[in-house]
This record gives structure tokens, C-alpha cells and sequence, in this order.
């Protein structure tokens, strides 16, 4: 039985027809695991690029802003935001006025104005930011942007089904006027 069974095995070791076949079944799984990964990789780097975008988009305009802006004009940036981003997730952002204040070495939150998640900036909250806020002169503003949106990628890849949310952060100080006012 034992002559029997290893002389089949010797044959079956020998021939060659069907190696095409096993490789496939080998090689076709892990080609489209790689595929997916790469293409789920490559649209989670464009939904990241197209968020930074719509911040600084974002922040660009309040920067240009003279006139006094509202509860109105913040759901227009969401508009915005949602437009440039063309994702289906919930949008957040916050909006803070930041004044640095030399005498003190400390940031301000002269207002903070959210939608979605975000709470209002607060001064306490501007210490943990210490480090990302730029050096600037006694009583220089900068208007402070965050946007958060969800992201849910197209296939599943380990690593990248946990973050679900992109969060930026950017700055730009006003552009025609010392500082942007809220309407209140």
C-alpha cells in the first residue's frame, strides 16, 4: 500500500500539466488584495488632499472678509466644504478669531463659531495649540480653521478602516481688515 502511494505521489510530482491552473488559484487572491489596497490607499490620499483644500479654501475666504459674518455664512462654508470634498460623511468645522498677546506670551479666542461635532474654542483649549499657532506680533489676529469629515473607504485595509475621520487644521491671517467680526 505504502509502494503504492508514494509511486503515485513520484507521478504526480512529475507532471507538469494543471501547474497554471494551481498558480492562478495561488496568485489571483493576492493580486486582487494588492489591487484593492493600492486603490483604496490612493482614494484615501485624494479624499485627504481634497479636505486640505476645502480648508484653506475655507480659510482663504474668511481672510478676504470685511463685512461682518454669521450664523448664515458659516453654513455657506459648509456648503463649501461639502462641494469640494463630494463626500457623503457629517461635516464639521470651526471657526476662531486668535490674538496673541506679547505681554502675557498667550493666544486669545476673542470668538469661536462651530457646525457639526466641534465645541467652541475656548482660551484653555488655544494652550493645547500652542505649538501649531504661528509666532506673531502683540495684538496680531489670525483666523484659525479645523474641518473634520468622515471618510469610508471603498474596500476594507487594515490601517485604514480605523481613522474614518480626516481632521486639518490651517491659519490665515486677515487680508483688508485688522481682524473679521462676528455679527453679535
Amino acid at each position: 500500500m505504502l509502494r503504492v502511494i508514494s509511486s503515485r505521489l513520484g507521478r504526480f510530482a512529475r507532471r507538469e500539466d494543471g501547474t497554471i491552473a494551481v498558480e492562478t488559484v495561488l496568485w489571483v487572491p493576492l493580486l486582487l488584495t494588492v489591487l484593492a489596497s493600492t486603490f483604496s490607499l490612493h482614494d484615501a490620499f485624494r479624499y485627504k488632499s481634497l479636505n486640505v483644500k476645502a480648508a484653506y479654501t475655507i480659510s482663504d475666504a474668511l481672510s478676504r472678509e470685511t463685512d461682518p459674518i454669521d450664523y448664515a455664512y458659516l453654513d455657506g462654508m459648509v456648503d463649501v466644504m461639502e462641494f469640494l470634498t463630494r463626500s457623503d460623511g457629517p461635516y464639521s468645522l470651526r471657526v476662531t478669531l486668535v490674538r496673541y498677546n506679547d505681554t502675557d506670551d498667550t493666544y486669545v479666542s476673542e470668538w469661536s463659531r462651530t457646525r457639526g461635532a466641534f465645541d467652541a474654542l475656548g482660551n484653555r483649549d488655544l494652550e493645547d495649540l500652542y505649538e501649531k499657532l504661528p509666532n506673531m506680533l502683540h495684538n496680531e489676529r489670525v483666523i484659525v480653521v479645523e474641518t473634520e469629515t468622515e471618510y469610508n473607504p471603498p474596500f476594507a485595509v487594515p490601517g485604514l478602516n480605523e481613522a474614518r475621520l480626516f481632521y486639518n487644521f490651517g491659519f490665515t491671517r486677515p487680508r483688508f481688515a485688522p481682524k473679521i467680526v462676528w455679527q453679535d
